[in-house]
């Protein structure tokens, strides 16, 4: 009985690191290459394996960029909901858009996954794809906390909400298709918590400030910016 059950567990993590070479496979020709290169066949001959055996786990390309969809928004789920223990809506809506920055800064994969490449969007609108929406909600349940609370000016939340990420994913949106010739890579990171800092202190009443934890750094001057560039 014994020698049965560890027999099923090692098949079924045989199993698991089958579908993780596949999807690793995947994610490396999307970023490298687009989606019109991923190919089962092409995987097959990525892992060595036969077509016939990968399709014993997903049913076509589109399943696959899908998964790896799904994957990527749980990694961002996650980042802002380590956020939601702090208390105060105002110091949480700061530490979500710093932690947004964070996440395209280091995985830049995944955000372009996300939100920049061209994916299987039928595919994916047809899926029940919960896993898309649970940070637009943490974010807009804050932004009407911070309503509430006097900290941003009263309006509907969807819309400021979605006005705070349509900014900072267009900053960030910049930076990872190297749109910003005229900065040095160096800055990318003040540029975007600098513009960041602008927009919600442009926001906020101006007998709020933002709590002490979130102070910016000092960002240097554009004419700073195109010295560095100079040298």
């Amino acid at each position: 009985m014994a020698k049965n059950i560890k027999s099923l567990q090692r098949r079924e993590r045989e199993r698991e690191e089958l579908r993780e070479q596949i999807l690793s496979a995947a994610m490396n020709i999307l970023v490298s290459e687009g989606y019109e290169a991923v190919t089962i066949r092409r995987l097959a001959n990525e892992i060595e394996y036969t077509p016939g055996a990968l399709y014993s786990y997903f049913k076509d390309k589109d399943e696959i960029v899908f998964a790896l969809v799904v994957r990527a928004a749980q990694h961002l789920n996650k980042v802002f909901q380590a956020q939601e223990s702090l208390p105060n809506p105002l110091e949480r809506l700061w530490a979500i858009g710093r932690a947004y920055l964070k996440f395209a800064m280091e995985h830049q994969e995944y955000y372009d996954l996300l939100f920049i490449m061209s994916t299987p969007i039928q595919k994916i609108s047809e899926a029940e794809f919960s896993e898309g929406y649970t940070a637009f909600i943490i974010l807009r349940q804050t932004v009407g906390e911070c309503m509430e609370h006097g900290y941003l000016p009263r309006a509907d939340a969807d819309v400021a909400a979605f006005a705070l990420w349509s900014f900072v994913h267009g900053s960030v949106s910049l930076m990872i298709r190297k749109r910003l010739a005229i900065i040095p890579e160096e800055k990318y990171q003040d540029l975007l918590h600098g513009a960041y800092n602008f927009l919600m202190s442009s926001m906020m009443p101006r007998h709020h400030e933002q709590p002490d934890a979130t102070l910016p750094k000092p960002f240097p001057k554009l004419k700073d910016l195109q010295k560095s560039k100079k040298k």
